[in-house]
């Protein structure tokens, strides 16, 4: 018979000394003796004995199960999933057992078992553990070779930096050099270009990154694919050079950065030393300086360190604890007896070492205009110095190793022959450099590993990667890899490749990152990212954490891209400013509301470009003024060149709305180095009767106080319509009644290379000739550059767009019926199109309006013409017409040409100005670019 079990309460269990035994049935199989588990049981969390026995029985039966039953079930098995690491290890195997185990595995297999459960997660990602498995892999070093080789390469984007790995090999199928590797992750923000390895022999696990343009420091770990950026120094240097240590009795990583003062300072011997902590306490991860600082007896060559770090790209090298610098004999008189100055990470005080003996002290350096061909690196956790003979006409690297500290005695280990035909990319590099050694895994032969760069052609580097056999003398190419590099103010770039060391070493992520992810930063980030430009600089002040997230670039730029999703054309009026720019910006329905008055008429002639993120150009005859009007953010900068803010003499040529003087200005933005960058080309002769002409061209950086540079002319005369800025390319229309062409040219600027080339015009454009009196030039709608037709006989604007690299026509403008934009008194530009309803934006310097294709009227938007003027000298607004209601007009016959021509041209009360919203700026803080 059945046995019918009672229904339990819910704090209820059976006695486990009356629990009742079932009766079996044919086929089912063998309970488990008592005491004993089966193997299912036995690896997973059980509930007590009588509960859980109950329940299965009840089911078997059939019988009914109370919800409070189950959900006490479910209650105590979470209850035992939750618990700690040791008693639920315990379960199963020891504690310890476990423990054994998984410190031996591999780093991405140690991250596959943190999905185990909650409690592994919490074990693996203790520190204990990482200090267990470190110390496990160090024991396994004499048996395996390093992981893999790491090196970085600019993305497609050029705004983040790409991370690769390869082994120690050639390709395995056809036996040549790798061309590539496997993508490891990506670092965002990280200019690709500009970044460069600091520890080409990672740190306890961790690799240091520098970003030369932004100046900042990067920390990552290969193994884990975890990077963090460092927060930015305070301090402002000449020059500077930075590594990466340990400090084993924290067990802590520290950056070290060793600066020497700027020129203009009152000591000029002042050498400086700064320490960032990156696992420190949570108040003291921020610059400071360290301990002890530098000894003034140690100046003079604690400056030639980071000089020639600086200058060669040479960053130190930690080994036995201490960071080492190398100095240049060249920057001394004599050669010193010192060659090393040394910084003990773990007290955080420098000492120097003597000099290896071929340097021989108090003789005059061999060179003293180039380097001296030595570098440091760290093998077989020694200090070693590589010495190159190439440059002195000997085809070999000396490797000269560090035996004692105190004593200072060096021991040659190996010389490497160059001489074979295999090392003839080895002799003809431009950068070489030894990053270390390994062991293989099949052999324990020790291979050393040099990395060369070579310039190719124009901006093409060739990096290479080559092991050496010190036994058999034998040298393989096992990585090359050819890399664009737009970096000609920087100079050549220097070696980018690393180890890949198997550890979980962390890279702490930096405080501003923990405090910008919580759920209140989030929160306050979605709130600021809807207020006015103005509103979001203001709040800034309200707390210091407000401050480090509005200053951030990732919130300016998606602050940029909030505001400007839907790319609907905003437009803002230049009005008269009693400051010191003579201008000020007001937006253009607050205009329209209230009525102008004479202290708001411009009393100097001013030009706008378009928006070019998030940055204007302002330009008057002596001036150019950079400009965000949704800030107040301004910057000047004067005409340049010799006599250039002089008036030239030559013909006045026509005057409109868009000249300004004899130059000819134009704001683009270079993508790579994230600046805009002003285009000036002036006019010192313009005859278009002898077609006879002379100019000049400069460019302005506008994130450096430095002056202009002088560049090379454009191939052609340009018009005095203002250029298109397109994808980080500048276009203007040639001027065919100046030089020897009479065809209607595109003159291109790629700021990226800074060279100038030549775009045909649509066949459609006919030769210029003086009875024809059509007007070409260039703008940027959506985002594509257009060729625009004047025609003032038919009155019609042909719009033409290049996309793919074929002209295609994009719009046919007819104003025949529109006297106030007409073509014969006037010049009208398109400003931008609605991308809801497809209206063209049309601007003639005193009228703006929305121009209907489909029913060929136009919308005014405001209007100076229809305001009454006493007198060019004293304009006054005695009206000012309401056009916000929206009413579509279509311009009469009867008005009179002479009524639009009512206002001087030269003096123009208001300028519009489309805009962006954003929160683009330049700080005054000059940054240094040089690396290190």
């Amino acid at each position: 018979r059945a046995l019918f079990l009672p229904r339990l309460g819910k704090n209820e269990t059976f006695p486990a000394t009356r629990r009742p035994t079932p009766r079996r049935r044919r086929g089912d199989a063998k309970p488990p003796a008592e005491g004993t588990l089966s193997p299912q049981d036995a690896i997973r969390p059980r509930l007590p004995i009588d509960l859980d026995w109950a329940l299965k029985m009840r089911r078997s039966r059939g019988e009914d199960i109370m919800p409070g039953e189950v959900s006490e079930s479910r209650r105590r098995r979470r209850g035992e999933h939750m618990a700690t690491a040791r008693d639920d290890c315990g379960a199963s195997l020891p504690y310890e057992m476990i423990i054994e185990v998984l410190q031996w595995l591999p780093v991405k297999s140690v991250f596959r078992f943190k999905a185990v459960c909650r409690s592994w997660a919490a074990l693996l990602s203790s520190d204990e553990f990482r200090r267990l498995h470190m110390s496990a892999a160090k024991a396994a070093k004499r048996r395996a070779p390093p992981a893999k080789l790491l090196y970085i390469s600019p993305t497609a984007t050029f705004d983040s930096t790409a991370v690769y790995s390869c082994s120690f090999s050639p390709s395995s199928s056809s036996g040549c050099p790798r061309d590539h590797g496997d993508l490891l992750f990506t670092i965002d923000g990280a200019r690709g270009n500009y970044v460069e390895v600091v520890t080409p022999a990672p740190c306890h696990g961790l690799t240091l990154l520098y970003d030369a343009l932004d100046t900042a420091y990067y920390i990552c770990n290969a193994a884990t694919r975890a990077a963090t950026r460092l927060p930015p120094s305070t301090s402002v240097a000449c020059s500077s050079s930075a590594g990466l240590g340990f400090d084993a009795l924290t067990d802590e990583h520290k950056v070290v950065r060793l600066m020497n003062g700027m020129f203009y300072q009152k000591d000029l011997d002042s050498v400086r030393c700064e320490v960032y902590t990156p696992g420190g306490p949570f108040m003291d991860r921020c610059w400071r300086p360290a301990a002890r600082g530098v000894p003034s007896s140690l100046h003079k060559f604690a400056r030639a360190a980071v000089r020639n770090a600086s200058v060669n790209k040479l960053s130190p090298v930690f080994a036995n604890g201490c960071l080492h610098w190398l100095m240049r004999p060249s920057s001394f008189i004599t050669t010193p007896s010192v060659a090393i100055v040394s910084f003990s990470v773990a007290e955080e005080t420098f000492t120097c070492l003597r000099s290896p003996p071929f340097w021989v002290p108090g003789t005059p350096p061999t060179s003293r205009c180039s380097s001296s061909g030595e570098q440091l690196v760290e093998i077989d956790d020694q200090l070693c110095l590589v010495r190159n003979r190439i440059p002195h006409g000997s085809n070999t690297l000396e490797i000269w190793k560090l035996l004692d500290y105190s004593s200072g005695d060096w021991l040659l280990d190996h010389r490497i022959n160059l001489s074979g035909h295999l090392a003839t990319n080895l002799r003809q590099s431009q950068i070489l450099r030894v990053i270390g050694s390994f062991c293989s895994y099949r052999s324990p032969r020790k291979k050393i590993i040099i990395t060369t760069s070579m310039h190719k052609i124009f901006d093409k580097y060739q990096k290479m990667v080559h092991t050496y056999d010190p036994r058999s003398e034998a040298l393989e190419t096992i990585l090359s890899i050819t890399e664009t590099h737009s970096t000609p103010q920087y100079g050549c770039p220097s070696s980018r490749f690393s180890f890949v060391q198997e550890t979980l070493a962390p890279v702490h992520t930096a405080d501003e990152e923990i405090a910008l992810s919580s759920d209140l930063a989030k929160a306050t980030r979605e709130v600021l990212l809807r207020l006015p430009a103005k509103s979001a600089i203001q709040s800034k002040f309200v707390c210091k954490r407000w401050f480090r997230l509005i200053e951030s670039k990732n919130f300016i730029q998606s602050y940029f891209q909030h505001k400007n999703i839907g790319k609907r054309p905003k437009v803002m009026l230049v009005v008269k400013s009693t400051g010191r720019l003579g201008f000020s910006f007001a937006p253009l329905n607050k205009c329209l509301q209230e009525a102008p008055s004479h202290s708001t008429l411009l009393d100097t002639k001013v030009v706008c470009s378009k928006p070019c993120h998030g940055l204007n150009l302002v330009s008057t005859d002596t001036n150019d003024y950079l400009c965000n009007p949704c800030t107040g953010f301004h910057r000047a900068y004067s005409n340049l060149g010799p006599n250039l803010h002089l008036r030239s003499r030559m013909p006045k040529t026509e005057e409109h709305a868009f000249t300004v003087g004899n130059k000819n200005v134009g704001l683009t933005f270079n993508p790579l180095t994230r600046e805009h960058v002003i285009v000036e080309i002036f006019y010192h002769q313009k005859d278009f009767e002898s077609r006879q002409y002379d100019m000049s061209c400069a460019l302005h950086w506008c994130n450096t106080p430095n002056a202009a540079q002088q560049h090379s002319v454009p191939p052609l005369p340009v018009n005095d319509m203002p250029p298109a800025y397109v994808e980080g390319m500048l276009y203007w229309m040639n001027e065919p009644r100046l030089g020897q062409s009479c065809e209607w040219t595109i003159v291109s600027f790629n700021l990226a290379t800074s060279t100038f080339d030549v775009v045909r015009c649509p066949l459609w454009f006919a030769r210029w000739s003086s009875r024809n009196r059509c007007r070409a030039f260039v703008v940027e709608l959506e985002g594509v550059l257009c060729a625009v037709l004047a025609d003032p006989v038919a009155d019609k604007l042909d719009v033409w767009k290049l996309e793919h690299g074929q002209w295609g026509r994009a719009y046919t403008i007819h104003l025949e019926a529109c006297p106030g934009y007409s073509l014969k008194t006037s010049v009208v530009v398109p400003l931008a199109v609605d991308p809801d309803h497809g209206r063209i934006l049309l601007n003639t310097g005193r009228k703006i309006g929305l121009y209907d294709p489909v029913e060929q009227t136009i919308q005014n938007l405001y209007s100076l013409d229809q305001v009454p003027v006493a007198s060019s000298a004293h304009l006054k607004f005695l009206d000012m017409p309401s056009t916000s209601s929206g009413d579509s007009l279509t311009c009469s016959e009867e008005e009179s040409v002479a009524e639009t021509n009512r206002m001087d041209s030269n003096l123009i009360p208001s300028v519009p100005m489309l805009y962006e919203e954003s929160l683009a700026c330049y700080s005054f803080v000059r940054k240094a670019n040089c690396l290190w």
